[in-house]
């Protein structure tokens, strides 16, 4: 039976101490995506759609936190679901997508100045 999937909000993703420090936020949308408007710093890209997904999962450690995100938060949670299935304990999708994690990140940082 595979690990329950859930999602996280970017406040609650960012409060102080939330994100461990081991985790990969994974940007799930397309390479020429992530290119034109890049994820957070750190950030991971791997492109849902491209037809090596799932042989890329093989090269991920199963016991790493991961927190998904694409531009609306559907591909990251049916990436999240496919993880799950293939045995990812902790995988969790951002509600609302990258604009959404944008929007935190600056009030974060803000917030640390």
């Amino acid at each position: 039976m595979p690990f329950p999937v859930r999602s996280v909000t970017p406040e609650v993703l960012y409060s102080e101490g939330m994100l461990p420090l081991d985790s990969v936020l994974l940007d799930v949308r397309t390479r020429q995506e992530s290119l034109d408007d890049p994820g957070p710093e750190g950030s991971r890209c791997l492109d849902f759609l491209d037809t090596g997904f799932e042989r890329q999962l093989e090269n991920l450690d199963r016991l790493v936190p991961y927190f998904l995100f694409c531009d609306t938060g559907k591909r990251s949670r049916i990436a999240c679901e496919w993880m799950a299935a293939r045995g990812f304990t902790l995988v969790a999708w951002i509600e609302g997508g990258k604009p959404a994690l944008d929007r935190q990140l600056g009030t974060w940082a803000e917030r640390r100045s």
